[in-house]
């Protein structure tokens, strides 16, 4: 049964009841909208598609730099983590060499140890 004939065949105040609604996702409509922007504005759909094309740009942009300034991060913390575990080392280096056995045991430990750790967790 076609749906004009369905409709026809169901009292008035269910046929008033029924509601047709139309969506849909991203910034370009389908192009059956996209048509009708058209006939209703001439030149809109160009701008739609203008407009999509600039935040796909803005947006490629966005994640570009977003991934530039994770790496820099990254890169920042591997040198200052081995400006740290140099420093370390040296200071167990020098405490062994003028008596601290201990603390330069533990000292070097504890930076080797944390080293690993970095390492493994990876």
């Amino acid at each position: 049964m076609p749906p004009k004939e369905v409709l026809d065949a169901l009292p008035e105040d269910v046929r008033q009841s029924i509601v047709e609604a139309t969506s849909f996702s991203g910034p370009i409509p389908p192009p059956t909208m996209y048509g009708a922007y058209e006939d209703v504005l001439p030149g809109s759909a160009d701008r739609i598609l203008s407009m999509a094309e600039s935040e796909q740009r803005h947006r490629i942009e966005w994640e570009t730099d977003a991934l530039h300034a994770s790496m820099r991060d990254t890169k920042s913390g591997q040198r200052f983590g081995f400006a740290a575990l140099t420093v370390c080392i040296g200071a167990a280096v020098f405490l062994a060499m003028h008596g601290h056995d201990t603390v330069a045991g533990i000292m070097a430990g504890v930076s080797v140890v944390g080293l690993v750790g970095r390492f493994l967790a990876k």
